[in-house]
């Protein structure tokens, strides 16, 4: 195998099987975790403000940020003026975990 061959094998995208992988292990990771089902069903289809969400989940903050972050890493939330609101792909965990 030549090095550019090496080269083109490292650089290259994963293949649409990984990459769907991936995705399905993410979303599983979402949705197992108790605080992320949680606060996936608080924020529910119409989104929820940060201090409506801290009050009725009554977590720590910094539980609250980890657990947040981890959804919007993973494309499943997103704020837009400290309103919290489900993506297409948290919307979809939400009608599977109610």
């Amino acid at each position: 195998m030549l090095d550019d061959d090496l080269d083109n094998m490292m650089c290259a995208r994963p293949s649409e099987r990984e990459r769907v992988k991936t995705e399905h292990e993410l979303a599983h990771k979402a949705a197992s975790h108790p605080i992320r089902r949680q606060l996936i069903k608080e924020i529910g289809a119409f989104g929820a403000m940060k201090a409506e969400l801290l009050e009725r989940t009554e977590l720590d903050e910094k539980v609250f940020k980890y657990h947040t972050e981890f959804l919007i890493n993973g494309e499943f939330l997103n704020i837009i003026e400290d309103k919290y609101f489900l993506s297409d792909k948290g919307l979809e965990l939400l009608a599977i975990i109610k």
